[in-house]
């Protein structure tokens, strides 16, 4: 039976985000390098942060995901990834979501 994720950390401002990558709190260094490169290094204005969270399952296996409004695109940005217990990344995903009409605009496996 699958039992549902324990979420052990929950952001819901920029600062709690901040906090959480500079205490190491995702433990998923990979997940931590696409979050700085790519949606960190935009301007707050362009790409506002609106949530994350950090899971774990029953097998210690923990998946983290973030969501950033593009302003520009008109588009909720989504990225996501899984790390196996063994610290092994097992996914990560970014997409695009248009806010208006919820379709799906993009997705791109990164790993």
């Amino acid at each position: 039976m699958n039992q549902e994720p324990n979420i052990i950390h929950h952001y819901t401002k920029f600062e709690q985000l901040e906090t959480g990558l500079d205490e190491s709190q995702l433990a998923f260094p990979e997940y931590e390098q696409v979050l700085r490169d790519y949606l960190l290094s935009q301007p707050r204005e362009t790409m506002e942060f609106k949530n994350g969270r950090v899971s774990e399952q029953e097998d210690g296996s923990r998946t983290v995901h973030t969501e950033f409004h593009d302003h520009n695109g008109g588009n909720l940005i989504r990225l996501w990834g899984t790390k196996t217990a063994e610290g092994n990344v097992s996914e990560m995903v970014v997409d695009a979501v248009n806010v208006e009409t919820k379709e799906l605009m993009y997705e791109r496996k990164l790993a």
